[in-house]
């Protein structure tokens, strides 16, 4: 029983802590694809796809995701502007993550994600036409959120005229505030693949390798840069930053949460006090033997002896009780010993003839000699005188 109930209380612990965990740490992700640019700029046959690889991914990991795809300059703005907002509303103790898949531009050190439609014909279209990388860094800074991560795929190729000279390959590396990851496809100033598939070689492993249990945020990216490494000849290395002050997972392992959020285990105190309060209303002697066993000196050991006693059951067999020891019994007195029979000397032995009225025949030491006396002649009987008979009626 006892056991039952431990089972009991430390699910009720486990519980407690797992849903005091997911309450800390809200997932809130916005995740952008955009593909049908048109041909001004070149139409992407995988950024939808991977938005939808990506969104399925994080699902998986327990981010509430808002998937936007195909947006133009005012549905891309609304989306990261109501993305703040939700960052905010979870708390400070959220995670927020941004995925975009897509045409992107370096411009005079800046990143800019390009929307569908967009017109861009010289360098002061950019600012314009495009929406900045630093507006979600800004609304995520804006949130206080715990962690803040960014992931851009967006280094597919130049979509902007060879006449806009500062627009230069790939995108810039970004600064950001303390607990923010920033993730790009490639390295600074270089160019990503689309893919020859359904999704591009980074977007492909990244969703591959989020969903690994026990893995932590560091170690997840640097696997997926040597799955693209090696799926791209060495042609493309994706490249990160960070500035976590906490481990990070995006699938915690069984009973494993990151350091910021995982629940203090229980003291001494409170575990003996879970475990009393389990068994102490039970009528199972065996129940409070077990507490005693596991808490000889714990702060309710009194009372569960003093349970134990009122069951019949007395101390535990770790601390016995000691009884009194009781004096002995006066002893008896012995029975007064009576004296020995006489008995013939070793050597003689009595016949078993009937005795006699008449008179005895003793030999010349004055022996019975109806005893057989082996220190005795035959010689010494024969010689003396028998008895006279007497005489019969009628002599």
């Amino acid at each position: 029983m006892l056991g039952r109930m431990l089972a009991v209380v430390a699910g009720l612990c486990l519980g407690a802590a797992a849903f005091s965990a997911a309450q800390a740490e809200p997932r809130i992700a916005l995740v952008m694809g955009n593909s049908n640019y048109g041909k001004e700029i070149g139409s992407l046959p995988n950024p939808v796809n991977d938005a939808t690889l990506m969104a399925r991914a994080l699902q998986q990991t327990g981010f509430q995701v808002v998937k936007v795809t195909d947006a133009d300059w005012k549905q891309m703005k609304r989306a990261i502007q109501e993305f703040g907002d939700r960052l905010t509303a979870a708390g400070p103790q959220a995670t927020g993550l941004f995925f975009y898949a897509g045409h992107g531009v370096q411009v005079q050190g800046m990143n800019y994600l390009v929307p569908v439609g967009a017109d861009i014909s010289k360098e002061a279209d950019v600012k314009i036409e495009t929406v900045s990388a630093d507006d979600v860094l800004e609304q995520m800074e804006f949130a206080g959120s715990r962690v803040n991560i960014v992931i851009l795929d967006a280094c597919r190729n130049n979509p902007v005229g060879r006449s806009v000279r500062s627009v230069s390959r790939g995108l810039a590396p970004m600064d950001s505030v303390r607990g923010t990851f920033i993730a790009y496809s490639t390295s600074p100033g270089s160019v990503a693949a689309d893919g020859a598939g359904a999704n591009s070689p980074y977007t492909a492993a990244l969703a591959k390798t989020i969903v690994q249990p026990g893995l932590g945020i560091e170690e997840a990216f640097r696997d997926v840069r040597g799955q693209v490494m090696a799926a791209t000849e060495e042609k493309q290395v994706p490249w990160d930053s960070s500035s976590l002050t906490a481990p990070f997972f995006f699938k915690p392992a069984a009973a494993q949460f990151s350091t910021a959020t995982a629940a203090p285990p229980l003291s001494n105190i409170e575990a003996d006090k879970a475990v009393w309060d389990a068994i102490k209303d039970s009528r199972q002697p065996g129940d409070y033997e077990a507490y005693l066993s596991q808490y000889p000196n714990g702060t309710f050991a009194g009372l569960a002896r003093s349970r134990l006693a009122s069951l019949g059951q007395g101390a535990p067999r770790e601390q016995p009780s000691v009884q009194p020891e009781q004096p002995a019994a006066p002893a008896a007195k012995p029975a007064a010993l009576e004296p020995p029979a006489s008995e013939p000397p070793v050597s003689a032995t009595v016949s078993s003839a009937p005795a006699s009225s008449s008179k005895i025949e003793l030999d010349a030491k004055g022996v019975d000699c109806r005893i057989n006396d082996f220190t005795r002649s035959e010689s010494e009987c024969k010689n003396t005188k028998k008895p006279k008979k007497p005489n019969k009626p009628g002599h």
